[in-house]
């Protein structure tokens, strides 16, 4: 996920500041979205190619829901310290580093014989990889983008389902013409040699924004403020486990949909992997992109309104996640995926612009930090529970699990918004 920061800045003499002018960069979105193409595909080859895995070294389910966990837990953790490293180092360097890291790790999970090195060079070191990506990525995009600033950075958003689409098919023809193991091989060379591409087309460009010296000091007190401000608000706090649900939901569907329809309608692993994303994305575009032009035009007459939209598109992906767990046809399936990514359009509309809409400025990177990381290690335990599910009660009982979050989460919004509607009588 891409968190927008505020316009670059340099400081006035009388100590106010004022917005430093960039010429826009389609040449760098260029470069960065097959980057974000490489990364979000990279984090789906693993849920694509699982049951090879499982079968090849023997893994039981909730080990490999455990590999899944980890690198869950280390993008999370990682995320705030990438954002740092961000304000501290060359925003060049660390898209660099974040490609070579997380390309190696892969690469060498193709190498990987057991669970523990699976979880060492996929949980840890693709993980943690990947978790630096994002931070540096907005913020290299905002200081050559001014003006054409959301543009860019939809365009760069676009390789996130891109990146999960194509790369779920192309990761299964690989499995399954030349085995698993291959297919991370692809991976990690095409990543390395796109992080030298990057550094080779990158390296020798200079900074658009503020010089360096007025970027090197680091406050850190926005951290404790913002936590303080979390705490003081029960919408903030809210909107934090609702996002874990909805991680949760979405890790948990992206590891083990593509095993459900290979188990239940003995599809192929490309074929597999291809439609337990494709219906979901398609109508979640469908989703974000109505929800948002709505809710904006009606906010100023219904503040809630965000809210509202997110606690109903929680809600009502249950059922449709309930649909798929029970369907007896790959038809039905897909009509429950695509309703389930309907419904998440919704609610991923308004998961910034509700924060945005009640945090002051030089508070709202920060809190959306904390939002992301907090929503990834809430979310962290998906494929482990799922996995432990699918032991006892089989892979639909996982889906029935998701269900029950996603119902919980969203009735805990719509509790929230009618208790802060009584008080404001």
């Amino acid at each position: 996920m891409i968190i927008m920061e505020p316009d670059r800045q340099l400081p006035r003499e009388n100590g106010t500041t004022h917005c430093v002018g960039v010429s826009p960069d389609w040449g760098l979105v260029g470069l960065l979205w097959v980057a974000f193409f490489l990364n979000q595909a990279d984090r789906q080859v693993f849920n694509v190619v699982l049951p090879l895995i499982q079968a090849d070294l023997n893994l039981s389910n909730q080990a490999v829901g455990a590999i899944a966990t980890v690198f869950t837990i280390a993008l999370g953790v990682l995320v705030p310290v990438a954002g740092l490293a961000g304000d501290l180092f060359d925003r060049r360097r660390i898209v660099v580093f974040s490609l070579v890291l997380f390309s190696l790790g892969t690469l060498a999970t193709g190498f990987a014989s057991g669970m523990v090195a699976l979880i060492l060079l996929r949980g840890v070191a693709t993980g943690g990889g990947e978790a630096f990506y994002a931070p540096a990525a907005a913020s290299l995009i905002s200081e050559t983008h001014d003006r054409t600033r959301a543009r860019a950075l939809s365009i760069h958003q676009t390789a996130n389902y891109s990146g999960i689409v194509l790369g779920s098919l192309l990761s299964g023809w690989i499995a399954e013409n030349y085995g698993w193991r291959s297919t991370f091989l692809v991976y990690g060379v095409a990543g390395l040699a796109w992080a030298a591409i990057f550094h080779w087309r990158t390296g020798r460009g200079e900074r658009q924004h503020a010089p360096r010296a007025t970027r090197v000091r680091v406050d850190l007190a926005p951290f404790g403020e913002a936590i303080r401000l979390i705490a003081s608000r029960p919408a903030l706090i809210v909107q934090l486990v609702a996002f874990g649900a909805m991680v949760f939901g979405t890790v948990g569907f992206l590891t083990w949909t593509p095993t459900l329809l290979r188990e239940r309608f003995g599809y192929g692993i490309t074929a597999a992997g291809f439609h337990a994303v494709l219906w979901h994305y398609l109508a979640a575009y469908i989703g974000v992109l109505t929800a948002g032009v709505l809710t904006d035009r009606w906010v100023a007459r219904w503040p809630r309104i965000r809210l509202l939209t997110m606690g109903l598109g929680l809600v009502v992906c249950a059922p449709w996640v309930l649909l798929v767990a029970t369907a007896a046809t790959p038809l039905v399936m897909f009509i429950g995926l695509a309703g389930f990514g309907l419904a998440r359009g919704v609610y991923d509309a308004n998961l910034f612009a509700a924060i945005i809409d009640i945090v002051e400025d030089r508070l709202r990177s920060t809190v959306l930090g904390l939002l992301i990381a907090s929503g990834f290690i809430l979310g962290a335990i998906a494929p482990w529970a799922m996995g432990a599910m699918k032991d006892h009660y089989g892979l639909a009982g996982g889906f029935v699990l998701i269900a029950s979050v996603f119902l919980a989460a969203g009735a805990l919004l719509l509790t929230t918004i009618a208790a802060g509607r009584s008080r404001a009588r």
